[in-house]
């Protein structure tokens, strides 16, 4: 459907055809956003059985922004002055055509003039209001250079305490690296020195036994002198042991 079938059809919105359903659906089924076609769909329907609520009144109800404004439109009676002027309602929402191009912007304005015959409100255009552009005074761009050095210098100042900032920051993120690194020396010192002693806790003959399958014989030896002793009455036991050990 063009423009000019769909202003015809338009133009018959006071008192649809059933022959003009059909190109309702289309629209409904292309646009079913679209209010106009909701709308004229319902005023058929109303005038073909006034007690009866279509499904087409309950579309239009959906997008339409003013329910009472739809009301009057779908139930508005169709005076008898009105019925055959079919063209007057043409001359409403488009203008007679001129001989020769067909002016597209016309349409265009037709269908807002309708869309706002709907909603039941104009929108009122605003102008843009113009401008005034201050004149500057021959001072004007000496004050001006003036603020852009001021404000220079204290970017620049701003920027100088920064820089200041991250070294300090940085000089003191490496004295505490240096400090973290002798601390975790230290703790590994610490650490190798506590693997090499033996611990009273662990003293026992089946340790002394498993390091001399490791080949420790220093530190089994050191076990058996312990336990001698810790335990006194097994002396000459362990004194056998630490001889065995010597072959």
């Amino acid at each position: 459907m063009n423009a000019a079938q769909f202003i015809e059809l338009i133009s018959k919105s006071e008192s649809p055809e059933r022959s003009d359903l059909l190109s309702l659906k289309k629209i409904q089924e292309n646009f079913p956003y679209f209010q106009i076609p909701h709308v004229i769909a319902a005023r058929y329907e109303f005038n073909k059985d006034p007690n009866t609520t279509p499904d087409s009144l309950g579309y239009a109800a959906v997008t339409s922004p003013n329910r009472v404004w739809l009301k009057y439109l779908v139930e508005k009676k169709v005076s008898e002055t009105e019925k055959p002027k079919s063209t007057a309602l043409k001359e409403e929402f488009l203008p007679e055509e001129i001989p020769g191009k067909k002016d597209p912007n016309q349409r265009t304005k037709s269908l807002i003039k309708l869309g706002e015959d709907l909603k039941g409100n104009k929108v009122e255009e605003e102008k843009p209001k113009p401008v005034r552009k201050r004149r500057k005074l021959p001072n004007d761009d000496l004050i001006e250079n003036i603020k852009k050095r001021e404000k220079k210098t204290i970017v620049d100042s701003k920027k100088r305490e920064q820089i200041d900032l991250i070294k300090a920051f940085s000089k003191k993120e490496i004295k505490l690296a240096t400090i973290k690194e002798i601390e975790a020396n230290q703790n590994n010192e610490n650490l190798a020195a506590s693997s090499t002693e033996i611990n009273d806790n662990l003293l026992s003959e089946s340790f002394a036994k498993l390091l001399v399958s490791q080949g420790k014989k220093p530190k089994a030896k050191k076990i058996y002198e312990k336990l001698m002793l810790k335990f006194p009455d097994k002396r000459s036991y362990f004194a056998d042991l630490i001889e065995k050990l010597k072959e």
